[in-house]
């Protein structure tokens, strides 16, 4: 055999693998985000009407979505709505009302649909879709099984959308809630339009028969918890941590202390907090609240370290240590920024590699820096303006940490 035609085989081979790229976390998905909060669909006093508490209920609740800073929210249809046909029927119409009346901004928007096992399915997917379908961004897919359900609802909601001249594409987050969704979470992952995996820590230990504590859940359940995001990044799609069930729930107001008082106190750590004023049910109440914020961030910067896109949300308190844990100082951000520049330079001078402080920063660690840069777009803590400050382009400084598969589309 010649050079030559060892050269054309090469070639051949070369083609052959370049079908199939490194994958990378997020490539394939289309919005960013770094918390998803459930928003109930139904929500009412005992002993109200529903047509007319229960609507005004309701609404207020979904509306406040709207204004919350939030990146991600679903309207849920399921675990948060009460389990009572009569009530499903209300809680799908308000959805679509809330859908097709609020803005949203650039909040990435979903709902949750009942499980396809389920009588209230049908209506969930049909009435939604038919109603508000074209201001959504995606769906939370709960109670999955296999991978072949997920490709189902996938079909479904494509039909829908068409039959009603929609054109928008509504991606599938799929929660991985069983043994055998686990089992069948790389298919799952796998199937087009599916944008992550979500680990159902809760539904998980229910099903194995395991046990989800404040403190041990992120450790007991670490096996599953740590493959899910590599698992969703083999495909370019992205793993959504948990909920950390300790919610953050506020005390109430001590009587004879004033609106603004309480409110301060609120911001305030419960050792601050004079218990002659407010009493010590406060005090301790407080302390509570104080923990479950701690649990939150915690659980949160172990989710990012572990190579989660984001963390569910149930309470508006906890978006700020949520989000915090995907959100770099400018510092940093700009740290991460300089070292891209460094290094993109430092190739054109016959050096592969950085000194970064204690660290010897070649191309994977500058690639895993890249993360931060990204997030202090996403964030608004980085600008094009510092961009072009560098003296170079975006598209330069990401070729310098993408593999060289990539270097066609980015030169």
């Amino acid at each position: 055999m010649s050079i030559e035609a060892i050269r054309t085989q090469i070639a051949e081979i070369q083609a052959k693998h370049r079908q199939r790229p490194e994958m990378i976390r997020g490539q394939n998905v289309p919005y960013a985000r770094r918390g998803e909060m459930s928003i109930p669909a139904f929500k009412m006093k005992a002993g109200g009407e529903v047509e007319t508490d229960g609507r005004a209920q309701s609404l207020k609740l979904m509306g406040k979505a709207a204004q919350f800073p939030i990146d991600f929210f679903f309207y849920d249809l399921e675990d948060a709505s009460p389990d009572n046909p009569d009530f499903k029927v209300w809680a799908r119409k308000f959805v679509v009302e809330a859908l097709t009346t609020n803005d949203y901004g650039k909040r990435v928007v979903a709902f949750r649909p009942n499980n396809i096992r389920t009588p209230y399915f049908e209506e969930d997917i049909v009435e939604v879709l038919t109603g508000a379908g074209h201001r959504l961004n995606a769906m939370v897919i709960p109670k999955t099984e296999h991978a072949e359900e997920v490709q189902d609802v996938m079909n479904i909601v494509r039909d829908v959308q068409r039959l009603n001249g929609n054109d928008n594409d509504i991606r599938l987050e799929v929660l991985i809630e069983s043994p055998r969704a686990f089992i069948e979470a790389e298919k799952i992952a796998a199937i087009d339009g599916v944008a992550a995996l979500i680990f159902g820590a809760w539904d998980f230990a229910r099903t194995i028969g395991g046990k989800v504590t404040s403190e041990g859940w992120i450790y007991d359940q670490g096996t599953a918890r740590q493959l899910l995001p590599i698992i969703a990044g083999a495909y370019g799609k992205e793993a959504v941590d948990a909920v950390t069930g300790t919610l953050p729930i506020r005390p109430k107001k001590p009587e004879g202390v004033s609106d603004e008082a309480y409110r301060q106190a609120l911001g305030m750590r419960a050792t601050e907090v004079d218990v002659e004023v407010f009493g010590e049910d406060f005090v301790v109440a407080l302390g509570k609240k104080e923990r479950a914020l701690e649990l939150a961030r915690r659980d949160a910067e172990n989710a990012r370290a572990a190579g989660y896109a984001a963390k569910w949300i149930l309470h508006p308190d906890q978006i700020d240590p949520i989000h915090a844990a995907w959100t770099p100082s400018r510092e940093d951000a700009m740290r991460a920024l300089t070292l891209a520049v460094d290094y993109a330079r430092a190739a054109t001078t016959g050096s592969g590699a950085e000194v970064d402080d204690d660290r010897l920063a070649d191309k994977a660690v500058v690639g895993t820096d890249w993360w931060i840069v990204e997030a202090g777009f996403i964030a608004g803590v980085l600008t094009d303006d510092d961009v072009r400050a560098t003296g170079m382009t975006l598209r330069e400084l990401k070729r310098t940490v993408v593999t060289h598969d990539a270097h066609s589309a980015l030169s």
